[in-house]
């Protein structure tokens, strides 16, 4: 029990939650400082969470620091902004104005996230999908590979961002076309390592299956997409981080809600605090996403874990 409370993280949020409790500094009628609830509540989410990775986690040393530069960042910004006044208001908002968002926007920023994420589960699935069941296909086949790789390892160098902006003004709507962009990010590099892998699989896994004189179905559906699927699903973080980073390019440019386009509104109209919000707000979801692809991993390969 002494472990759980008598650390440093819990010190840096007994005086984190302290020090955002007292009066601002700042009393300026054009940017009055919002109520500090959210910021707090925000926090105690924060430890909540640290306590709980500490009970269960087998590394508590990483857990333990891992919380205490979370709460030595928090509170360095609410010294320099909100107690000190160091920094300009304007350009860096204190973090009560900042989380205060949540709490005054949290219908627009729950209506951007649902418009996201149906644009990226259609693209992102749909890039998998057909990027896989090709690759397969393409990379048993000696002939097709030796034809397709060298055009899809040409294609798989560009990145998605450079086109987004023509393939915006190209399709009828921006769904449509947001679509398209993170299908076109994921499909080529999907295609390419998985037309490579097949081609590195272990022979004797094939003789092996030959051997039992399995049809051609069996063979790539049941012997070499389950020996692929480790592998495929150890990309999946790194194209999902393309994904949503293609995403919120395409919002910036012609969106009319969304994450990214909550954020670009905001810096247009100067509206700081919410830019930031809204940036955190990203970066939570990014990282669930993640964790949501950790747990697949160690469902659908538990012979690696």
């Amino acid at each position: 029990m002494k472990k759980y409370v008598l650390n440093v993280p819990n010190l840096l949020f007994l005086a984190l939650v302290t020090l955002s409790s007292l009066a601002p500094s700042r009393l300026d009628a054009r940017n009055p400082m919002s109520p500090a609830s959210a910021f707090v509540g925000a926090i105690i989410i924060v430890e909540i969470f640290f306590l709980f990775k500490l009970k269960r986690s087998r590394n508590g040393m990483a857990v333990k620091d891992i919380a205490t530069f979370t709460y030595a960042s928090l509170l360095l910004w609410e010294l320099l902004t909100s107690k000190l006044d160091i920094l300009k208001y304007i350009f860096v908002p204190a973090p009560e104005n900042v989380f205060y968002v949540f709490v005054k926007f949290w219908l627009v920023i729950l209506s951007g996230f649902e418009r996201s994420m149906i644009l990226l589960v259609s693209g992102f699935s749909a890039a998998l999908f057909f990027g896989v069941l090709l690759g397969i296909l393409v990379g048993w086949t000696p002939r097709l590979r030796n034809a397709v790789f060298p055009v899809v390892k040409v294609f798989s160098t560009v990145p998605a961002l450079i086109y987004t902006p023509y393939l915006v003004v190209l399709m009828p709507t921006f769904g449509t076309a947001s679509v398209l962009v993170i299908f076109l990010g994921i499909f080529w590099s999907t295609l390419m390592n998985t037309i490579n892998d097949v081609g590195t699989i272990d022979k004797r896994i094939i003789d092996s299956a030959r051997i039992l004189n399995v049809k051609t179905n069996v063979m790539l559906f049941q012997v070499i997409f389950p020996y692929l699927l480790p592998r495929i699903i150890n990309s999946l973080s790194v194209q999902l981080n393309i994904s949503v980073m293609t995403l919120n390019a395409a919002e910036l440019i012609g969106a009319d809600r969304g994450m990214g386009y909550f954020v670009k509104r905001s810096i247009d109209y100067a509206n700081y605090d919410q830019a930031i919000a809204g940036i955190i707000f990203i970066a939570i979801v990014l990282t669930a996403l993640n964790s949501l692809i950790l747990i697949a991993k160690r469902r659908l390969v538990k012979w690696q874990y």
